[in-house]
């Protein structure tokens, strides 16, 4: 029998249960067939065979992605970009001039101003109107908590002086009452107000998230973070998936919101789920904000808030119907998936969970599996207590390691907020030593660009080494080694979505998900670890980009 392609001549590192290391690997029908020395490969070579010298280069498994959202890329195509601005003023001539050159849009979405930067007491829905008074504007901050937006978008939601009841969300107020047009976790309700962006701009975006991120970066495992079943992304899905133009797998979970009928909305998902059960898109899971961000005040902290000791927060579930709601949707077949960035967010979702398993239920996504695998993302801040009940309960913590810094910036105002802890910011060497299962996440946007090979490297240093001036290592005692650090990017969330048999290491059988490095990041320096970079993602054998030697190849 012969191979359609034969990589030789590398480092092919499995990630497999041995960590084995072999010289070549052969593939046929977008499947391993062989992994050994290049005689061995060497066998597979028959006339048909693509045969491609990899120089001594390194070959992983594609990188998973266990926490991000695709549908953001709407973002880089359709929305106004804010990030690098410093003021109110420069974030309104940005807008002025993007509004000016888009008459089309219905709505004007954007944003990425960062809260520690840009002075939020500035921000008004004024301002807004002076520069667009006719259209509906949402300008979120760097991680989609805060919403800026104007008098058009809060008359279309229905925000006025009374109080409009959305469970968990803060709606700021002039002296007078009247909303003043800064929002902190009320996504959800503005996203019901906004227009739909169409399917088309949708699957366009979708396009560009993977030929321009996923696929550049190795990424061939991606975990949708939430939608609502309404969305026109999910028609997005269908439409690349049923053209056979999509180029990594994705798992979808179906957001719960806590202002809605919880019966209705498990009915919705689960209509979402029976449209989503191939091979390549599929939806097993719902997720539940628990808490909101440290910067204004919203995340759920166990002790008060440093600059507003009588507060620690609130949880954006009323604690009990949290809990009725992950039962109710544990006992659905639903993979559960929690946003807690406080400690006493992470400590409510670990109940949550072990409610769900005290009353028999327990999703099991992939033919019948016992273990839940039930996720909780970001925790910013964790009580060392719930190390040991995650790692008893099989949750799974899905970590964004390119946060693994300390920027002097960012440092000084969270300590501020929250002081000494601001030291002890994202355990990640004991949760591991308490056996829990790590995967690893970028939360695009919130982290862009959603580059693993900068994860791997923080996840080691603990600090930016491209920053050194205004940049430091944060609690330098939960740095890992590189091998975890791989095994958290690729088996780890392959785990975490139960598609372990599939795809997450380079294993005989399995999908050639598969990426090749220009340098070997195991031997590498880990401050030089960026420098890896990614020259070919093949997705079940197929070249989904191609750079250096290998450009062409696609």
């Amino acid at each position: 029998m012969q191979a359609d392609l034969v990589l030789t001549g590398g480092v092919v590192y499995t990630v497999d249960a041995r960590r084995s290391r072999h010289e070549a690997l052969a593939v046929k029908d977008g499947r391993i067939v062989a992994l050994g020395s290049a005689a061995e490969a060497a066998e597979w070579i028959g006339p048909r065979t693509r045969t491609v010298d990899l120089g001594g280069r390194l070959v992983l498994p594609g990188f998973c992605d266990a926490h991000l959202h695709p549908s953001f890329a709407t973002f880089e195509l359709f929305e106004v970009k804010l990030a690098d601005c410093r003021s109110v003023p420069e974030c309104l001539d940005r807008l002025a001039r993007f509004a000016a050159e888009h008459p089309e849009l219905p709505a004007i979405r954007g944003g990425g101003w960062y809260p520690t930067t840009v002075p939020m007491e500035q921000m008004t829905a004024a301002a807004i109107d002076r520069v667009v008074p006719d259209r509906p504007v949402c300008l979120h901050d760097d991680n989609v908590h805060a919403q800026w937006v104007n008098s058009e978008l809060l008359r279309r939601a229905g925000v006025g002086r009374e109080d409009p009841g959305w469970a968990g969300a803060v709606v700021e107020r002039l002296p007078d009452g009247s909303p003043k047009g800064l929002l902190h976790e009320a996504f959800p309700w503005v996203e019901r107000a906004l227009p739909q962006y169409t399917a088309a701009q949708r699957a366009e975006a979708l396009g560009h998230f993977q030929r321009e991120l996923a696929s550049r970066y190795g990424t061939t495992l991606v975990h949708e973070a939430g939608l609502h079943p309404w969305e026109t992304m999910l028609d997005a899905y269908l439409r690349l998936e049923g053209a056979d133009e999509l180029t990594a797998r994705f798992c979808l979970d179906a957001m719960l919101d806590p202002d809605l009928p919880q019966a209705e909305q498990l009915e919705a998902a689960a209509e979402m789920r029976a449209r989503f059960t191939g091979p390549l898109v599929r939806a097993a899971g719902v997720k539940l904000f628990v808490d909101g961000v440290i910067e204004t005040h919203t995340a759920y902290l166990a002790e008060p808030y440093a600059d507003r000791p009588d507060f620690c927060g609130e949880p954006i579930w009323e604690p009990a119907r949290l809990v009725e709601a992950s039962v109710a949707a544990a006992a659905a077949g639903f993979q559960l998936h929690y946003h807690a960035i406080g400690d006493a967010a992470v400590s409510l979702a670990v109940d949550a969970i072990a409610a769900a398993r005290q009353s028999g239920a327990g999703a099991a996504p992939a033919g019948g599996r016992s273990a839940a695998r039930d996720i909780i993302t970001h925790l910013q801040l964790v009580d060392p207590g719930d190390y040991a009940r995650m790692a008893a309960l099989g949750i799974v913590a899905a970590v964004q390691p390119y946060w693994f810094t300390r920027d002097a910036g960012y440092y000084a105002e969270l300590h501020r907020l929250v002081g000494a802890r601001a030291d002890r910011q994202y355990p990640m060497r004991s949760l591991l030593r308490a056996g829990v299962a790590v995967a690893g996440g970028s939360d695009y946007p919130v982290s862009p660009p959603p580059d693993p090979l900068l994860a791997i490297q923080r996840g080691v240093l603990r600090r930016d080494p491209l920053l050194p001036e205004t940049n430091a290592e944060l609690w330098p005692q939960e740095a890992v080694d590189v091998e975890a650090m791989i095994e958290v990017f690729t088996i780890a969330g392959a785990r975490a979505n139960f598609l372990e048999d599939e795809t997450g290491s380079l294993e005989v059988g399995k999908s050639a998900d598969l990426v090749v490095l220009r340098e070997n990041l195991l031997e590498l320096p880990a401050e030089r670890i960026h420098e890896a970079a990614v020259e070919l993602t093949l997705f079940r054998g197929r070249p989904a980009f191609a750079a250096g030697p290998f450009a062409g190849l696609d």
